[in-house]
């Protein structure tokens, strides 16, 4: 069994849409967590109950006890709360979000990511200047071990913070893993992890796509079912 997560504490009208389309498109053998929060926990019932009745099985719902959650809280929770991976209860886990989405006639590529400890989007720039640009967190896959390992080893994060900002500020919890080098991750190339997902660098074959109205033109012709997604998301 895998597992595949997505915190989301509001009440977002893209959430029905995105959580069929990856219960849709993962096997069977993929559950989904959603990490809700207080004040969409109702919203969140109601998608499960009238949209998504016979994946149930598959869907557990934790309550994050927040009312929402600034970028700095969503990246703490992976960086900083190592108890938060005691709810993930598999090695290999999937992150998305609501501006995410698996594309139906590639979803078998996914099977050949699950030998990595961390896949995402990759960058066209290093942002740690470090030769680390893979990847993107919004959609990625990853090794709960070596999230944790990294929490243990990357300790001085001000270091990392002012690498990353040339000032003292949170650093986004993807660059935090994706560019460790106090641990030794197993990634894919640059020209691999293109194969995963779409963000800023376009590929025409690929797994999904993270904030699709980056290339939308050039990704509407081949998936067309983006503009969904993107008009969620009122973009």
């Amino acid at each position: 069994m895998n597992t595949a997560i997505i915190i989301e504490p509001r009440c977002h009208k893209a959430l029905p849409f995105v959580l069929e389309n990856f219960l849709e498109n993962l096997s069977d053998d993929w559950n989904i967590i959603i990490f809700h929060g207080n004040l969409n926990w109702e919203y969140v019932l109601d998608i499960i109950n009238t949209k998504l009745d016979k994946y149930k099985d598959r869907i557990s719902l934790i309550n994050l006890h927040v009312d929402n959650l600034t970028p700095k809280e969503y990246n703490d929770l992976f960086i900083r709360r190592k108890e938060f991976y005691n709810y993930i209860p598999t090695e290999t886990f999937l992150v998305f979000q609501t501006d995410t989405m698996i594309f139906k006639k590639n979803k078998e590529l996914l099977r050949h990511f699950l030998q990595y400890d961390y896949v995402g989007a990759p960058w066209p720039w290093y942002p740690l200047q470090n030769g680390h640009n893979v990847g993107n967190g919004g959609l990625s896959l990853r090794k709960k071990s070596k999230m944790l390992e990294v929490i243990e080893k990357e300790t001085d994060l001000a270091y990392l913070e002012k690498l990353f900002f040339n000032t003292s500020t949170n650093i986004p919890e993807d660059v935090f893993f994706s560019c460790t080098t106090k641990v030794e991750l197993n990634k894919p190339s640059f020209e691999e992890a293109k194969l995963f997902s779409v963000e800023w660098v376009f590929s025409e074959i690929t797994f999904g796509c993270h904030q699709p109205w980056i290339h939308r033109d050039a990704l509407r012709n081949l998936y067309p079912e983006i503009e969904t997604l993107i008009l969620l998301n009122d973009r």
